[in-house]
């Protein structure tokens, strides 16, 4: 058969024929473009995976609802003014309710990598993971939240990337000419007990765990990937390195957490009858 063109998002998806299905799967087993697609599209999905919608506290819908509706007609100034009053505390009160329900919570899976494969691939580069990233598959996995950097700091230059752990992994080398540095990136959170061993340290304002042996294994979770750098680098270039990619997040403003609730209400309430 030809290959995928169009039709691995639905071979991803699991929506063509159980004959077309199996037809894929035969050609997959001999043809790498192709199964570098479906691993690039399985890796773009997971990134766009929805983040559920949770329920609202059972008091919610009761107090929206005690939201006065103004009448159109025409009224005494006073009376007016008295509405505005009215519904400017109902806002401050949706506002508060927006504030309290604003937190999303992490619906990513907890994750252990494999630290040990990492650090035997970077001391042993001659074992190299098959399927290869090409310039423009990077380019449009950078676009779609896995950083693919042709440049971190500390003066390393990308020089390789490709699929890694059955295609889960984004693996990027970066070197300047002598040192080297490993990127690898994976969809989901760190798992507490995955870094039993390891010291909690600040590297270029990250707040990262590392792992002091040869290589080193730093490694942190941020915006529902994982990152763990393997290199022999000190402090200082790694500091430089791990600046250009997502750092841990902050706990959100005022401003986003109110947004992220009304965005969360406005939701409920176009799902409620």
């Amino acid at each position: 058969m030809p290959h995928l063109g169009k039709d691995v998002a639905a071979f991803v998806d699991g929506q063509l024929s159980p004959a077309s299905m199996r037809a894929v799967e035969l050609h997959l087993e001999d043809c790498e473009a192709c199964r570098q697609a479906v691993r690039q599209q399985r890796l773009l999905k997971s990134r766009m995976r929805d983040v559920g919608h949770p329920e609202p506290p059972p008091h919610l819908v009761a107090s929206l609802s005690t939201v006065p509706h103004a009448s159109p007609g025409r009224s005494a100034w006073w009376s007016r003014l008295g509405v505005g009053f009215v519904l400017l505390g109902a806002s401050m009160a949706v506002v508060a309710v927006a504030y309290v329900v604003g937190p999303v919570e992490d619906s990513t899976d907890e994750v252990t990598p494999p630290f040990d494969e990492f650090a035997a691939e970077y001391t042993a580069p001659g074992q190299r993971p098959s399927g290869s990233l090409t310039i423009s598959a990077m380019a449009e996995l950078d676009d779609y939240g896995w950083p693919c950097h042709a440049r971190l700091g500390g003066g390393l230059e990308r020089v390789a990337g490709r699929y890694g752990n059955d295609g889960e992994t984004v693996t990027l080398v970066y070197s300047d000419g002598v040192d080297s540095l490993h990127l690898y990136e994976q969809s989901g959170s760190l798992d507490p007990r995955a870094v039993e061993g390891f010291d909690r340290r600040d590297l270029a304002q990250h707040p990262v765990w590392v792992r002091e042996e040869r290589p080193r294994v730093i490694t942190w979770d941020s915006g529902g990937v994982i990152y763990t750098i393997v290199t022999e680098l000190d402090d200082n270039r790694i500091g430089l390195a791990i600046s250009d990619l997502p750092r841990p997040a902050d706990r959100p403003d005022p401003v986003d957490r109110i947004g992220a609730g009304l965005s969360r209400m406005t939701t409920w309430m176009s799902a409620s009858p």
